[in-house]
């Protein structure tokens, strides 16, 4: 029953997007997750490795970590529900030796310095022991002074933007779950949906109520910079089969690379709303027609 129990808990976690945080602190360790603290095994031994399970929503993680003696160092890694690393501990964190209003949180404007990678802790330089297999690219982390024995760090995690427009209405899915964005239910809108920097899959749905039709999109990070676009690397089909925007989905004779040479004038022309998308933006659908049609792309 257990292990059922566990292969169920594994299946929720991979349909709902979730990610993993993985903590070890020499000695103590306290998580915090968009300011609330969280309850993880492992979070009161140096040499246990604290995992639990976070939103693909969550904007800020923290971590306390109080030195009893001897060596001290934090590192942790986020990743998502495909297991890739999304997230380390390394100098784009921020550390303070001093907990302020809010040090947890996404909206928290305190002046903190750079998390200090330069300490080497003489276990977790080596790759045994609970932390082995976590990513090379992790860093022991701490404040700049050796001095201090419980140290604040904080991240607040990269946001993805998934920009869509469609003529004439959209649903948006990320990882399988429908996502409410203004502007789906009119053709000359952009929607924006903010996905995490988790997310495996994303789909359009668009149904196309007479005259052009069409659907664009990109996904850019929090500095703007582009990181998908609507092509014929996505799928598409007129059939929203069970799972079609999830994770794992294998599609059917019915699925078929998007057409992307579809003529809209609007769409074409760089003026409207969707003049803030890449210019490496297609025009896509179902290659086979369709009045609604359901696009897909897998992220990672």
């Amino acid at each position: 029953m257990i292990s059922i129990l566990f292969i169920l808990g594994l299946q929720l976690l991979q349909i709902r997007g979730d990610m993993t945080f993985k903590v070890i602190c020499d000695d103590l360790s306290t998580i915090y997750v968009d300011g609330e603290e969280r309850e993880a095994a492992g979070t009161g031994a140096w040499n246990q490795l604290a995992t639990l399970s976070i939103s693909n929503d969550a904007r800020a993680v923290g971590i306390k970590c109080t030195n009893t003696g001897g060596p001290y160092g934090i590192m942790s890694q986020i990743e998502n529900s495909a297991g890739a690393v999304v997230d380390v501990s390394d100098s784009s964190w921020q550390c303070s030796n001093t907990a302020e209003d809010g040090w947890a949180t996404a909206d928290f404007a305190g002046q903190w310095d750079a998390a200090s990678n330069e300490y080497r802790h003489s276990g977790y330089a080596v790759d045994q022991g609970a932390w082995a297999g976590m990513s090379p690219n992790k860093e022991i982390i701490w404040t700049g002074s050796g001095a201090d024995t419980t140290v604040y760090c904080r991240k607040t995690l990269p946001r993805n933007n998934l920009e869509v427009i469609c003529d004439d209405i959209a649903n948006i899915f990320v990882d399988g779950a429908e996502r409410e964005a203004a502007g789906t239910g009119v053709w000359n809108q952009l929607s924006v949906v903010d996905i995490g920097v988790g997310a495996q899959v994303v789909g359009i749905q668009c149904q196309n109520t007479g005259g052009p039709y069409g659907i664009m999109a990109d996904l850019k990070d929090s500095e703007g910079n582009v990181l998908m676009v609507s092509d014929d690397s996505w799928s598409c089909s007129n059939s929203g089969d069970d799972g079609w925007s999830s994770a794992g989905f294998a599609g059917g004779d019915n699925w078929a690379a998007a057409a992307d040479d579809v003529s809209h004038g609007a769409y074409s022309s760089n003026n409207g709303a969707w003049s803030v998308l890449s210019d490496d933006s297609k025009i896509i659908w179902n290659a086979a027609g369709g009045w609604t049609v359901y696009c897909r792309k897998v992220l990672q």
